[in-house]
C-alpha cells in the first residue's frame, strides 16, 4: 500500500515540533543572543526561499504532506548555508 509511510512520516513531524527551541548552531566570538538574531534571520530567508511554512493541518492529502517536506528539506539546507556563510557551526548535540 502506498499510504504505509504516512503514519510514520507524521509520528516524526510531530516529535519535531516538540524539539528544543535552542539554536542548533554555535559561534565562539558571538554572544548567544546574537546567535538567535542570526539564526532567525537565516530561518526567515530559507522559508521564504522555499515556500515551507509551519502549519498544523491533519487534513492535508499525502501529496501535499510530501510537498511539504521536500519544501523543508530546501530551507533546511539554505538555513545551514545561510548560518555556515556567517561562521557559525552545528552545535553538539547532547
Amino acid at each position: 500500500m502506498i499510504l504505509r509511510p504516512l503514519p510514520l512520516a507524521l509520528t516524526i513531524i510531530a516529535l519535531a515540533g516538540c524539539a528544543s527551541t535552542t539554536v542548533p548552531w554555535r559561534h565562539s566570538q558571538l554572544s548567544q543572543d546574537q546567535w538567535g538574531r542570526d539564526y532567525s534571520a537565516c530561518r526567515r530567508m530559507g522559508e521564504r526561499d522555499s515556500g515551507w511554512r509551519e502549519e498544523n493541518n491533519s487534513s492535508a492529502s499525502p501529496f501535499r504532506e510530501y510537498d511539504r517536506q521536500q519544501a523543508k528539506k530546501v530551507a533546511d539546507a539554505s538555513i545551514s548555508a545561510c548560518m555556515r556563510d556567517l561562521g557559525y557551526v552545528p552545535a553538539v548535540k547532547k
